[in-house]
């Protein structure tokens, strides 16, 4: 293969080979892809939670759901509940001392078959208190994700 490092070269090499792969080898292509996209917006370490569960709560509708990971800016939360992007989420954290409940506003901006990714609607100081107090909860509870 000729090493030429122009920018449309390397990208129609990447397109001939894509081309030639199976359907799920090319579906396994463009999640990867996608990954790269949205790491490139990340500007919070992102925790994982093997035991924080949630309130949940859509259109008056509660639930307790496990959060799979969380940062600043937002989490991923498992669950089959059929929510679409763009719905609001009222969210409800616990806080070290048991007793303390946080209620936090947000907005779903991903969803897939096992879970829903939600951003903090961090609109106000309030907001951005609870969300730092809950970050430093989770940063007792929870285990930094390399990326």
């Amino acid at each position: 293969m000729p090493n030429n490092d122009s920018s449309e070269s390397i990208v129609d090499q990447i397109i001939d080979r894509v081309k030639q792969l199976t359907i799920d080898q090319q579906r396994y292509i463009l999640r990867q892809l996608q990954k790269f996209e949205f790491l490139e917006r990340r500007e919070y370490q992102r925790y994982r939670c093997d035991n924080l569960i949630i309130g949940f709560d859509v259109d008056g509708v509660q639930n307790q759901l496990p959060a799979l990971d969380i940062s600043e800016s937002g989490l991923f939360v498992k669950t089959d509940i059929p929510v679409s992007v763009g719905q609001k989420v009222i969210l409800t954290f616990p806080d070290l001392d048991g007793r303390t409940q946080y209620r936090v506003n947000s907005t779903v901006v991903r969803a897939v078959t096992d879970g829903l990714a939600l951003v903090f609607d961090a609109d106000n100081n309030q907001q951005r208190l609870k969300i730092k107090s809950i970050m430093n909860y989770v940063r007792h509870v929870g285990f930094v994700l390399d990326e």
